[in-house]
């Protein structure tokens, strides 16, 4: 009676209409729906200014890791604003919600403790989105596959590789990444027998490494001059030597095949010269059961 008499009177006059719960229930959905409406909001302006800042303005996959980590995010946080709601909203009617949250427990853990593998591939996936590490139409290594990136989802990457296989690897799964298309420099390498005079040798390197840039074609997809390294291996009938050349992005295998024609037309018109072949192995079998006794 005392609190009662404590309680403003237009607080009693709805507890007596028996509006007072009602009352109560609508501000929570309304609190609930303005915290969504302005979760949406926040999320989208925090994210688009976070992506000015750390992204240049023609990077194409920008708009699209924004739209998929605001997406994730949003779905996070209103998902926690409406349940706590629901929760809410059943105390107010006087349900004991002490059972439901006993259940819920028993049934989250379950949940979680099967779903362990789904939740560890999501939340990788997003910091694989959250830090570009890769994107449709990159060629990368994931230690599983290695290929060109068809498309990235939250929890899986979606991986063609060279023989035409798709592969869908899990974010969680993957231990190492790495992505071939942001290598701005590789290795143009080229074997020769290894009696060839080390003078002919630079100089017919030179020579290619300038119709490599005199290819217009090839010239668009460099971003530098040829460097030539020099000799980086000798064994015991060739050479190997070395190359190393500045492309754009996701270029090097394009400016592999360039180079490798003009070393094949070396090798035809005399320029290089070719390591020996090795020599095959000749089998000789004893006559009695054409079993192999020896190998030359």
């Amino acid at each position: 009676m005392l609190a009662e008499k404590t309680q403003p009177e237009w607080v009693q006059n709805l507890e007596r209409w028996h509006l007072l719960t009602p009352l109560r229930i609508l501000i929570v959905l309304l609190l609930a729906f303005l915290a969504t409406v302005a979760i949406r909001n926040l999320i989208g302006r925090v994210l688009t200014r976070i992506f000015n800042h750390t992204s240049s303005d023609d990077d194409p996959r920008a708009e699209a890791r924004r739209r998929a980590l605001s997406s994730s995010l949003r779905a996070a946080l209103i998902g926690i604003v409406w349940s706590t709601a629901v929760i809410t909203v059943i105390s107010q009617l006087g349900i004991n919600i002490g059972a439901f949250v006993a259940v819920a427990t028993v049934i989250g853990g379950a949940i979680g403790f099967g779903a362990q593998m789904l939740i560890r591939d999501v939340i990788a996936g997003f910091f694989v989105l959250a830090d570009d590490q890769f994107g449709a139409g990159d060629e990368v290594d994931l230690g599983h596959a290695r290929g060109t990136v068809e498309r990235v989802t939250l929890r899986t990457a979606r991986v063609r590789d060279g023989d035409g296989t798709v592969w869908y690897v899990p974010h969680g799964n993957v231990v190492r990444v790495g992505n071939l298309s942001k290598s701005a420099t590789g290795p143009l390498d080229v074997e020769v027998a290894r009696s060839m005079n080390s003078p002919d040798l630079n100089r017919v390197v030179a020579d290619l490494s300038a119709a490599l840039v005199a290819d217009e074609h090839v010239a668009a997809m460099l971003a530098g001059e040829p460097k030539i390294v020099g000799v980086m291996d000798i064994r015991d009938d060739r050479v190997l030597f070395r190359v190393r050349v500045a492309t754009q992005p996701g270029r090097i295998d394009e400016v592999r095949r360039a180079w490798r024609l003009l070393v094949l037309e070396a090798f035809a018109d005399g320029r290089l010269t070719a390591p020996a072949a090795p020599a095959p192995n000749v089998v000789l079998l004893d006559r009695s059961d054409a079993v192999p006794r020896s190998t030359i």
